[in-house]
This record gives structure tokens, C-alpha cells and sequence, in this order.
């Protein structure tokens, strides 16, 4: 059997099988076994035309189990735990399917949600001052897919609301998930996701990095000092506050506005759009702008599909 052929058997058992209370998959769950498959062949290197593993020799019976956990889209039951932990500096977290948001609080706290069934991420304290948090690797990934492990977990990470400036280096890489930071004074910072917007509120760093697939991205009255970077594919991006150094923007679908907290002579500025209008404090240019100045910053933002606004101090 073929990809193609297993992919177009898949496909038509999870629409026909019913679930055990007689209601049927939603268009959504389909769609999200049918991605996580394809996935994994593309991982594999097995092209359309060619011979799958004998595992996946019965698409009949891998849509009945997926089917018979479902419940008939009942919601699952989240598994939740919560910990006061020790002071840290800084974060690494890597993990697929969780929303991660930093908040202000009491204390240095974690809590992780996650379905039922899903084994939760594992939190630990190393190096020192390193707060790590990943999930555990899961076996084989064809016998895992599960309606459950599509639903998001959620890890929520608590830091004192006077916590002392000094944190070092923020790695948070999600999956499937939205990010969020508060106002946090670090070193250096890096949001991935995937699936799932980035929001940023008063971040201060050195660096920031935040990168995106399918979602928007936001830096609200954030600072930087040497370098901010953002890019998505479908979303916009928006960025504000005083970002000095390299700022970069770029987005395939979607806009791109930015607003300086110093003048426009301060930035050399590379600007490119394809279907779009580029705007300077409220001004029209064409769709290509340099300019040359010989400033300590520079700006350079592009999109394809988008209009570009910079907005400058007078």
C-alpha cells in the first residue's frame, strides 16, 4: 500500500466510523489525525508514491482506535500540578503540545495542565540556577496519535512581582501553543512556536527572538539592545518601545507596525512589500524603501502579502 493509498483509506474511515456514543469525529479532529500522519511520512522521507511500513498496512483499524478513545468528543479530563520551586535565572523549555505563559505573582511557582492520558512535561532545576521543563519522548509516533494529545496542555510559570533584575537566558520552544511574557528584565530571550501566537508586554532584553508559523506576533513597549527579530509566516507582526540595534520583521502573510520611540534619522531602514503599501509616519512611499544614514540601528521589514507602517518620535 502507498502513502497516497493509506492517506485516502485513513481518511475515509475516520469520516464513516462512529464513535460509541454514535456521534461522529468533528471536521477539526479529523483534520488534526490527518496532518499528524502526513507529518509523519514527510519525517519519514516516504513520498506519495511510495510503500508504507507494514505497521500502517490496516488504516482501518488505526482509525478505530483513534476513534474508540474519543468519546464521541467528549471533553478530557486535565491532569494538573503545581509547584513552588527554587529561585532560577534562567528557562529552557521544549515541548509540543502546551500554551506557555509567564505570569507575576507570589513566589517562583508551576503549574502544568495536561490531558488526561498525556504524559506531562518533567520540571527540573539543573546547573544551579536552569529551570528546565520537556516532554518525555514518546515511543513509536504512529501508535501514539491520540484525540487527547491533539487537546493543548498549558504550563503557567509564576515569578515574583518584584523579581529581581538579573534573569539570563530564556529558551521557550512550543509546538502547538501560544506564548506569553510579562515585563521580564533578562539577557536574552527566544519564543518559537509553530501553531500560536507571541505576545510580549514590556520585555526588556539584550536580544529578543521570537518566531512563528501560523500566528501573530506582538512586542508591546518592549526594549532591546542589540537585537530584535520576528518573523512569521501567517500574521502580522507589531512592534513598540525603544528597540535599538537590528530590529527585523518579516511576515509572508500579513502586516507589519512599528512604532520608534526614537526619530527616524537615528535607523537606516530596508522596507519591501508585494502586495502592500509602505507607510512613514503617515506618509505613502513606494514599495521599496533604503535608506542610508550611517545610524547605530537599523530596520528592515518585509512582507508579501501586507502593508508595512513605520511610525517615528518627531
Amino acid at each position: 500500500m502507498t502513502r497516497s493509498q493509506f492517506m485516502d483509506a485513513f481518511e475515509r474511515a475516520l469520516f464513516n466510523l462512529p464513535c460509541k456514543d454514535g456521534t461522529y469525529l468533528s471536521r477539526e479532529e479529523r483534520a488534526a489525525a490527518l496532518r499528524y500522519f502526513e507529518e509523519y511520512f514527510d519525517d519519514a522521507g516516504i513520498r506519495q508514491e511510495d510503500s508504507v511500513p507494514t505497521e500502517f498496512s490496516n488504516p482501518d483499524a488505526l482509525a478505530q482506535q483513534i476513534v474508540d478513545e474519543a468519546e464521541g468528543g467528549a471533553p478530557q479530563e486535565n491532569k494538573q500540578s503545581e509547584d513552588t520551586c527554587l529561585p532560577f535565572r534562567s528557562v529552557h523549555i521544549d515541548v509540543c503540545n502546551a500554551g506557555i505563559e509567564f505570569v507575576k505573582g507570589d513566589g517562583y511557582q508551576v503549574r502544568i495542565d495536561y490531558p488526561e492520558g498525556i504524559p506531562a512535561p518533567r520540571m527540573e532545576i539543573r546547573e544551579g540556577q536552569t529551570l528546565y521543563i520537556k516532554e518525555l519522548p514518546m515511543r513509536r509516533v504512529f501508535r501514539f496519535f491520540s484525540l487527547r494529545s491533539w487537546k493543548n496542555g498549558m504550563i503557567r510559570i509564576t515569578v515574583p512581582q518584584n523579581a529581581p533584575a538579573g534573569f539570563e537566558r530564556f529558551s521557550v520552544k512550543t509546538v502547538n501553543g501560544a506564548i506569553t511574557l510579562p515585563a521580564l528584565a533578562l539577557m536574552e530571550l527566544t519564543c518559537e512556536t509553530v501553531n500560536g501566537a507571541i505576545r510580549l508586554t514590556g520585555v526588556a532584553a539584550d536580544t529578543l527572538h521570537a518566531e512563528s508559523v501560523n500566528g501573530a506576533i506582538s512586542l508591546a513597549e518592549c526594549r532591546a539592545q542589540t537585537k530584535a527579530h520576528c518573523e512569521t509566516v501567517n500574521g502580522s507582526l507589531a512592534l513598540s518601545g525603544e528597540l535599538l540595534g537590528n530590529t527585523h520583521a518579516e511576515t509572508v502573510n500579513g502586516s507589519v507596525h512599528i512604532e520608534m520611540q526614537q526619530p527616524q534619522t537615528a535607523y537606516d531602514l530596508a522596507l519591501e512589500t508585494v502586495s502592500g503599501s509602505i507607510f512613514i509616519n503617515g506618509e505613502k512611499q513606494r514599495k521599496k524603501v533604503r535608506t542610508c544614514n550611517k545610524a547605530a540601528n537599523a530596520v528592515h521589514a518585509e512582507t508579501v502579502n501586507g502593508s508595512i507602517k513605520l511610525e517615528f518620535s518627531k
